[in-house]
């Protein structure tokens, strides 16, 4: 292999590296954060409490379904933005899984800045994704990051082989495991993105309250998304990540789908 070719191949992979290594520490930042957030922050009120544990049995009653353990936290992760942002990067509500008993977690600014109504269009969004779990096991849920893992460690394996057998496919296979990462990575997204229109259906079907699901996407969009930088590289990187890598859809794209669903399928 000419020497310029093997120099760009080793210097994406320590580009790569970087990346990696700059992801994970953000991701560490984040929880890290959160969790200094959470122990600093004041007990959640009571009636905060009953308010959330409200809204699940009563959206539960509706599904005929048992309700999930509820929390409040005063901000769920690391906060958004702005230090005087109450939102953080886990949005308004979680639903997390351990010891296989589901809990919602809400955050306090939805049960302080949402009507009752739209409270219980969010508690039906995450009930969905209890039920959706509690019909998927542990292991098929981490399935797809073992995949990811896998499949970049071959294509590196494969590169690296290639490099020392064949130099002139060192190249073409550094080139498909990217491809293959990336396409990995989009149909993940497909997936997820997927699961929270489905979960938004579900809460539409089930409340059929089409004025409350508006107020709580109007919310979505004026506290949880990120402000647009205001010109060059950082907004075109913006757009491309809203568009190509968030696991939700825009907040409007997610009301229309419910409108449309709720036309489509008339109270009876």
């Amino acid at each position: 292999m000419p020497e310029p070719v093997a120099a760009a191949l080793l210097i994406a992979y320590i580009a790569g590296a970087v990346l990696l290594v700059a992801a994970l520490a953000k991701v560490l930042l984040s929880w890290s954060t959160g969790q200094r957030t959470r122990r600093a922050a004041a007990p959640v009120d009571v009636a905060l409490q009953q308010r959330a544990a409200t809204a699940m049995a009563s959206v539960a009653q509706l599904a005929n379904v048992p309700a999930p353990a509820t929390d409040v936290l005063a901000i769920l992760g690391a906060p958004t933005g702005a230090p005087e942002r109450e939102v953080g990067d886990e949005g308004l509500a979680v639903t997390r899984f351990r010891a296989g008993r589901p809990t919602v977690v809400f955050a306090q600014v939805a049960l302080t800045g949402l009507s009752p109504a739209a409270v219980q269009s969010l508690a039906a969004h995450e009930l969905a994704h209890v039920l959706r779990r509690a019909h998927s096991s542990t292991t098929a849920h981490y399935a797809w990051l073992l995949g990811y893992l896998v499949l970049v460690l071959a294509g590196l394996s494969l590169t690296i082989t290639a490099l020392v057998a064949a130099p002139q496919l060192a190249g073409p296979a550094m080139l498909a495991t990217m491809a293959a990462a990336v396409a990995f990575l989009g149909l993940q997204v497909a997936f997820d993105r997927r699961e929270e229109i489905a979960a938004d259906l579900f809460a539409i079907d089930l409340t059929r309250d089409l004025d409350a699901a508006s107020e709580l996407m109007l919310f979505y969009e004026n506290n949880l998304a990120r402000p647009l930088p205001a010109r060059g590289l950082g907004r075109a990187w913006a757009r491309l990540e809203r568009r190509w890598f968030a696991t939700h859809p825009e907040p409007q794209a997610r009301l229309a789908a419910m409108r449309r669903h709720l036309a489509d399928r008339p109270a009876t």
